[in-house]
Order: structure tokens, then C-alpha cells, then sequence
């Protein structure tokens, strides 16, 4: 059952995993610092709010399985790193609960999204490297939400895909893929605002149509 599910994840969010992987393109030759920290600042933004009420669906067996993976402590310790500030995530735009983030209702909602968040942590081994090249950076700077799980990231990835499986009734298979799918869309309005408005706008409706 592991691998369905798994499977049903990554086959049925790949097309808006692109679409974040393309808004976002971490990856090009031209990336400024002062853009890296604003990305990371959105980021911060959305994942401290998102472990909030992730964390409030999770059952009390499974809190350090969870607290073990929360990511904002590594945005915070990169953006102090960046700027020299300590940066409380009061100091940065918050996505609002009721309307920027997927709506988690049960342990299903709760790993269809965790498999996005978890997932970002394969995609930044290749990322790390790259934007620390890109922006000069010494070993280890600005990099610890990107470096993940370091050595570990394989090892928590396995044990994130058996949890998930154990813990995920089959039947509600699509409540764990359908905010999967949410998670993916509302982090690419969230961390680029500027191409949701732009895809949104009344002429970029009437050129698709």
C-alpha cells in the first residue's frame, strides 16, 4: 500500500510541481542575494503557519515524527545568517490560515501535504549547491532549509513514505492527494504573488480563451 499511495502523490501533483519548479527557478545563472532572502523571508512566511495547523491534526503518537521535520527554525537561523538579524516570524508577512494555505482537516490532509514539504527536501540537495555557487556563499551560509536533512535526507525520507503509508487509511486515498495538489498551488501564490496576478488578470483570461 506504501507504494500506492506514494505513487497516487507523485503522479497526480507532478504537473503543479513543475509549474512551482518554473515559477520559482532556483536553478538560473542570475539569482541575487537580496532575491534568495526575499524567497526565503515568503517562505518563512508560509511554513510557520502551515506547521501550526499541520501539527494540530497530527495525533499526539506521531508529534516527533513531526517536530523532528518542522522547517521554520531553518529559515529563521538562514535569514539570520543572510542579514545578521535574528528574524521572529512576526517580522515577516504571514499567510493566513483560512485563505493562503490548504485546508487540513485530518491525518490524510495532513501527509498529502507533508509529502510537498518533505519532498522539497530530495530537490534542494541540488539546489543547496547551486544558489551557494550562484551567490558566493561559504559552506553551510544561508542553506540550512535547502540542505535539509544533509546526509540524514535519504534515511527521513524513507521513514516519512512508511509513515505515511501506516498512517493513511486506504479509502481516503484522495484526502491525501487532493491537498497535496492545494499545497503545491497555494505555495506557488504565495511565493510568487507576481505571476498569480498576472495569470489572473481579465486579459490573460480572455488571451486563453
Amino acid at each position: 500500500m506504501q507504494h500506492e499511495l506514494l505513487s497516487r502523490l507523485k503522479n497526480e501533483t507532478a504537473a503543479c510541481h513543475a509549474r512551482l519548479e518554473n515559477a520559482l527557478d532556483l536553478m538560473r545563472d542570475d539569482l541575487q542575494r537580496d532575491e534568495y532572502i526575499a524567497l526565503l523571508e515568503r517562505f518563512y512566511g508560509y511554513v510557520a503557519p502551515w506547521e501550526d495547523a499541520a501539527a494540530a491534526c497530527m495525533p499526539a503518537s506521531l508529534a516527533g515524527f513531526f517536530d523532528e521535520r518542522r522547517k521554520a527554525p531553518l529559515f529563521a537561523a538562514d535569514l539570520a545568517a543572510l542579514t545578521g538579524e535574528r528574524r521572529p516570524v512576526g517580522s515577516v508577512p504571514q499567510a493566513d490560515m483560512r485563505y493562503d494555505l490548504p485546508r487540513l482537516h485530518n491525518i490524510g490532509d495532513v501527509f498529502g501535504s507533508m509529502y510537498v514539504m518533505e519532498g522539497s527536501t530530495l530537490g534542494g540537495r541540488f539546489i543547496a549547491p547551486h544558489v551557494a555557487g550562484r551567490l558566493d556563499l561559504a559552506p553551510g551560509l544561508g542553506m540550512a532549509y535547502f540542505d535539509g536533512y544533509g546526509p540524514r535526507t535519504g534515511s527521513m525520507w524513507n521513514a516519512f513514505r512508511e509513515t505515511a503509508a501506516a498512517s493513511v487509511p486506504e479509502i481516503p486515498y484522495d484526502d491525501a492527494v487532493k491537498p497535496a495538489i492545494a499545497t503545491f498551488e497555494s505555495l506557488q501564490s504565495w511565493l510568487c504573488p507576481e505571476a498569480a496576478d498576472i495569470e489572473s488578470a481579465p486579459s490573460a483570461r480572455g488571451a486563453a480563451s
